[in-house]
């Protein structure tokens, strides 16, 4: 079992290292776009400022942005990568 925690482990790691990096660009596209981002705060208020985006984007655009849904995707990812990863540590201990 040992053989698939580190590669799904490692996918975990790098999913969340992708939602990390597309919420700072967001935060980053709101600071060009007029929003004041307070980023001392940043990691206990990104929920606000990914919805602030997806809000201006649509308003702008007429869709989402392209962050949103790098955003989403790699988020989720890492919620089902890091929870097969415990899955299958619990499992290869029996």
């Amino acid at each position: 079992m040992r053989g698939a925690v580190v590669p799904l482990g490692i996918l975990a790691v790098a999913s969340a290292i992708w939602a990390t990096v597309a919420a700072f660009r967001m935060g980053a596209w709101l600071t060009r776009h007029g929003v004041k981002v307070n980023w001392f705060w940043f990691r206990l208020t990104m929920p606000w400022y990914v919805h602030r985006y997806k809000t201006m984007t649509t308003e702008l655009e007429g869709r989402s942005g392209p962050l949103y849904l790098q955003f989403v995707v790699a988020i989720n990812a890492a919620l089902v990568l890091a929870i097969a990863t415990i899955v299958t540590i619990l499992i290869g201990r029996r």
